[in-house]
């Protein structure tokens, strides 16, 4: 169902009669005239079971505010996408400067999900798209969809949650039925599966995988694993923004370009459920679709991916012009020039009651999977930064509550000031301040948590069904040393930053440079970074050009060494 609300029973009409024209019979066109016939219509539709699917209203109502009927739209249809209108102004542009105050309160607390003026001539230029990407999402989200994977386990256990989390940071689709719902029991006999072996991952040919490994899942996938070629012009170590960046760029530009990325596209910015401040995206975006994006334009433009490989190494190959990044299985591949952009993993509470419950209730990222499974629970996200309120926004729109842990006294010190703003409006979120998680207790998956005062020492035990901990980042570049310079937390050395003691070279190191010639860092794993997605989409781009710098001088060692052989 499609509900169109305005003050104008013409303007109204027009509407609904081109949504009419598009989107029929596959939705039908609703209209109301006033906020109280818009609510009246949307409790009659929430008792009788009836899927909405998109709310369009002017901001202003004879009776009433076109914000509040999206919120309330919202309580009574969960996942309904909320989009506000505007009259066309004297100016006649694509944005109400008129209203604009109140479309940017709107957008910046996150109650709508798009918005347009209705001075349209043609519906095809600015209604229809509009309304066609809201229609999408709600589709990909409440209807069936291409599946690749149905997945039959336990909810609760780790190595079902690795496997769906995997499969999820991918973009691959799949279908979760427990073990124990119709669904369930129904693929059980259809494929005569070994309950003992859960979980079990069939295929869309039939065949069923038991246990699977990310390797293996890759493989059945169709994934490359192995690099095409033993050389290349460019590795870049790490599939997140930076790396894609790098990807994108250095393909481009004519480099024989190779990603290798051990686990997921997008890194933790690929889980966010949606970065409103990312540049040219008004609207906002999810982190895994501007992950996916960039994968895809990376690849066409010709760069090679290859996942689940864990690099372990970094060395030359003998003659000074190479760099070998070696992999755990005892393999290896070589490039002329190396970007490290390998992110950051959030840092563990280190907490043996909670550790153990890891993927049982205790995660550490984003809701990924999990938020349908905490519908009407209490759960918690520890963290003060931009990724546990965003990850708090969408819980909340699964779970009663959700409450934000922060050890700190304002959210303000480590947040966007858009997302403590929702924050602060969104009802089920509560936030606590100066607290912190020093205990859990659960069986076979997380019943509850001991939090402590951090001012008066006070400890207080609460039932939560889930926990999500975002605090604060360690770089995974254990590895490394001493093949580059890091700092003593283990970020890498770049550029100024560089000890003139560790630069064997008599030219300065290029901008993103790290203390080994020709290898370069970009992103959460550079030391001095912003921590920001548009912070590391940029390094990644810009890092590319401090390549080609280094490339042209090998390409001048090498002119002139040939010189010098002639003579």
């Amino acid at each position: 169902m499609l509900l169109v609300v305005g003050g104008d029973p013409r303007d109204v009409s027009v509407t609904a009669a081109a949504l009419e024209h598009r989107f029929a019979p596959d939705y039908r066109v609703l209209t109301a005239c006033s906020a109280a016939a818009a609510r009246a219509e949307l409790g009659r539709l929430s008792r009788a079971g009836r899927q909405l699917a998109l709310v369009a209203t002017d901001l202003h109502l004879p009776d009433g505010d076109g914000v509040v009927l999206l919120q309330q739209a919202a309580d009574l249809h969960r996942g309904a996408a909320r989009l506000l209108l505007f009259d066309v102004d004297e100016h006649h542009t694509r944005i109400p400067f008129g209203e604009l105050p109140a479309l940017q309160r709107a957008s910046a607390l996150g109650q709508i999900d798009a918005w347009m003026v209705k001075g349209w001539v043609n519906p095809e230029e600015w209604l229809y798209p509009r309304v066609q990407e809201a229609l999408s999402a709600w589709s990909r989200a409440h209807r069936p969809s291409h599946v690749v994977y149905r997945i039959v386990g336990d909810e609760w256990d780790p190595r079902c949650h690795d496997v769906r989390d995997g499969l999820t940071v991918n973009g691959v689709p799949f279908l979760f039925h427990p073990q124990d719902s119709d669904a369930g029991r129904r693929l059980v006999r259809d494929h005569g599966l070994d309950v003992g072996r859960l979980p079990a991952v069939i295929r869309h040919d039939g065949s069923v995988l038991y246990r699977p490994s990310m390797v293996e899942l890759a493989v059945s996938h169709g994934i490359r694993i192995r690099p095409s070629a033993e050389d290349y012009d460019l590795v870049v170590l790490g599939a997140g923004p930076a790396g894609l960046a790098a990807a994108v760029y250095g393909a481009s530009e004519g480099l024989r370009t190779l990603v290798l990325e051990e686990r997921a596209i997008g890194g933790q910015a690929g889980t966010s459920s949606m970065i409103r401040n990312y540049l040219g995206f008004p609207g906002g975006i999810g982190g895994g679709e501007l992950a996916h994006r960039a994968w895809q334009q990376a690849t066409l433009l010709g760069a090679e991916f290859v996942f689940t490989h864990q690099v372990t190494a970094l060395s030359g190959d003998g003659d000074g012009d190479r760099h070998v990044l070696g992999f755990h299985d005892g393999g290896s591949v070589a490039a002329r020039a190396v970007v490290l952009a390998a992110g950051v993993r959030y840092r563990r509470l280190g907490i043996p009651d909670l550790d153990r419950l890891t993927g049982a209730g205790v995660f550490y990222g984003a809701a990924g999977v999990t938020a349908l499974a905490v519908a009407g629970e209490e759960v918690y996200v520890v963290g003060g930064a931009n990724s546990a309120g965003q990850a708090a926004l969408h819980l909340a729109r699964y779970a009663a509550r959700v409450t934000l842990l922060v050890r700190g006294g304002s959210l303000a010190a480590g947040m966007s000031h858009y997302l403590v703003r929702q924050v602060e409006v969104t009802p089920n979120v509560e936030v606590r301040l100066h607290t912190q998680v020093v205990g859990g207790r659960g069986g076979s998956r997380l019943e509850g948590l001991t939090l402590q005062d951090r001012r008066t020492r006070r400890t207080e035990e609460v039932p939560a069904a889930a926990v999500f901990v975002m605090v604060g980042a360690e770089p995974r570049t254990d590895w490394l040393a001493p093949a580059v310079r890091l700092d003593e937390h283990g970020f890498v050395l770049t550029g100024r930053d560089v000890p003139a003691c560790d630069w064997p070279l008599v030219r300065d190191p290029y901008p993103f440079e790290t203390s080994r010639p020709g290898v370069f860092a970009a992103g959460d794993v550079r030391y001095g970074s912003v921590k920001r997605v548009a912070g590391a989409v940029g390094e990644g781009s810009v890092t590319v050009g401090s390549v080609h710098r280094y490339l042209t001088d090998l390409a001048a060692d090498a002119e002139r060494a040939r010189k010098s052989a002639s003579a």
